[in-house]
């Protein structure tokens, strides 16, 4: 039995005694989260089918889109599971408690840097089966396909997100490897990085097709379809490969799927050399880099010291703490820039997707969805970060909790700073994509004006919350949002963010079908903000009153 079938083995125990923890976990959180699953796989699958009836009512161009969607969808979800590997490499290789050991016995690093690749796959590519079933199961339905249609996707699909983890850990150990030793080239590196890969976009575009009318006009359509449909990438020779195996064009079916086998070996292949050359010497360099790290900091902590210098001293010193401690952790700072930078991506390039020369009605309906799309990502944020913030405090929440600072005014401040943070995100995304569509004045005051009040709520939810279900055993952040609080807060602030958004979209949109009038539709914007202002109240202020006087009966 060699290393690498050794480490599996050991997952393979670890994964048998879990079901006794499954065991222990609350009947709650199993009906919520499979309840929520169904939800919204039924949801995405009858948005898919809708939209694939849609592109068929268009005729004979609707249905040559249909196909170049495909290939798009998985480019797509390509791209997603690379930067979503780089976050989850990051963690398992240099921040996994088990790292330590296996470099302690007579295993390649190499090896290590390997068995890492299959763990990063594995937490990162549930999101991408999570979207990619309804997908699929809305295509074969609307295109007829067969049975063995579901069969191959999963086979092509298996080595597609090997592939891309193995992208992922690549450029993690390259980064963490050579990216601290380039102190006086870094903005050189990253320019030429971006340079290069405009050069790249710019030969991708020109390469492999004619100009003729239909490509034009599906560019025109749909931006990226062309960049998608380049015969080099990954993604197109799975979705080609399985609508091959899925018509029975054995021969072109397999070549594709041995092209994909070998590049994944071949990408292997350099995990292993990569490993063997940069993972122990960037693994030494980030887990003896905490005091160093302080000092190369000091400059701009100093910075944000002066900047907060009118704030009361107690103020001040609870906010450097917080915002330090987020800064000096990767994965929290690269999470967060995911979170948002996607979406601001999106919003900016509405202009490039002709949304604002839309009808009206097309434009107020999705505005409401940009308005629900961040809402939804405030929702998960608020559950990532805020929710377990006080928890991570652990054992030496002791000190907080007899320091002659009163423990409500801490709830206050970290309410304070978490409202501010999400504030000056949310706000500038949600005018972003309001200017971007061009909608009217009331609707741009509306979405902004929901923006603030969630700002409000989802935070006051999630630290209340949080400061309830206190837990000061777990050090693992996942571990403590896996609970029953954190399960409640994540369906609470979901039903919140429902009350709050669809009685605006409900009676603006009835404005802009012409269904109520210019009076009626004053007094329904009064009803619903009355409505907002009552919902933010108890959402936000209820739980951080139960949530201060859980901490004062605590005994410290």
């Amino acid at each position: 039995m060699n290393t690498l079938t050794m480490l599996f083995e050991k997952d393979r125990r670890i994964l048998l005694n879990l079901r006794r923890l499954a065991r222990e976990q609350s009947v709650f959180k199993g009906l919520v989260v499979g309840l929520f699953g169904l939800a919204i796989l039924a949801g995405l699958f009858f948005l898919f089918l809708d939209a694939f009836g849609f592109l068929g009512t268009l005729g004979g161009i609707g249905l040559f889109l249909i196909r170049h969607l495909f290939g798009l969808f998985f480019f797509g979800l390509g791209v997603m599971l690379i930067l979503s590997n780089i976050i989850t490499a990051y963690a398992a290789l240099f921040r996994s408690a088990d790292v330590a050991f296996l470099l302690l016995k007579p295993i390649p690093r190499g090896v290590i840097a390997l068995y890492k690749l299959f763990e990063s796959a594995l937490l990162s590519s549930w999101a991408f089966f999570l979207i990619m079933i309804p997908f699929v199961a809305a295509f074969a339905r609307h295109q007829h396909m067969p049975l063995s249609f579901a069969f191959w996707t999963i086979v092509f699909s298996i080595p597609f997100v090997l592939l891309c983890a193995g992208i992922g850990v690549i450029l993690t150990v390259i980064l963490a490897g050579i990216w601290p030793r380039l102190r006086g080239w870094r903005w050189a590196v990253l320019i030429a990085v971006c340079l290069l890969a405009v050069l790249c976009c710019g030969v991708f575009r020109h390469a492999g097709s004619r100009p003729d009318n239909l490509t034009f006009m599906l560019t025109s359509l749909v931006p990226g379809i062309k960049l998608a449909s380049f015969p080099l990438w990954p993604s197109w020779w799975v979705s080609e490969g399985i609508l091959a195996m899925a018509r029975w064009r054995w021969e072109r079916g397999a070549l594709l799927f041995g092209v994909l086998s070998a590049n994944l070996l071949f990408v292997a292949m350099w995990v292993e050399i990569v490993g063997d050359a940069l993972f122990y010497r960037a693994w030494e360099r980030i887990a003896s880099s905490a005091g160093r790290r302080g000092i190369t900091k000091a400059g701009a902590f100093t910075a944000l010291s002066v900047a907060a210098g009118f704030l009361p001293q107690q103020w001040r010193a609870i906010i450097l703490k917080d915002v330090r401690s987020f800064l000096r952790d990767p994965v929290q700072l690269i999470q967060s820039l995911l979170f948002f930078g996607l979406l601001g991506i999106y919003f900016l390039n509405l202009r490039n997707l002709h949304y604002h020369l839309l009808a009206p009605v097309w434009r107020n309906l999705i505005a409401f969805l940009n308005l629900f799309s961040l809402a939804t990502i405030m929702c998960s944020f608020c559950s990532r970060f805020i929710f377990p913030q006080i928890s991570l405090e652990g054992h030496a929440f002791w000190i907080t909790g007899l320091s002659p600072l009163p423990i409500g005014r801490v709830l206050k401040i970290k309410y304070v700073l978490s409202v501010l943070a999400m504030l000056s995100v949310g706000g500038a995304l949600m005018v972003a994509s309001a200017l971007m569509l061009a909608v009217e004045p009331c609707v741009l005051l509306i979405t902004i004006a929901v923006t603030l009040a969630m700002s409000f709520a989802l935070c006051g939810l999630a630290l209340g919350l949080g400061a309830i279900f206190l837990d000061l055993r777990q050090a693992n952040p996942v571990a403590i949002i896996s609970g029953f609080g954190g399960t409640l807060n994540l369906v609470l602030s979901l039903l919140y963010i429902m009350a709050a958004i669809f009685p605006f979209a409900f009676i603006c949109h009835a404005r802009v079908l012409g269904h109520v009038s210019v009076p009626e539709f004053a007094l329904g914007i009064v009803a619903a903000g009355l409505w907002l202002v009552v919902v933010t109240f108890l959402t936000s202020f209820l739980p951080l009153l139960l949530g201060r006087r859980s901490l004062e009966r605590r005994e410290y």
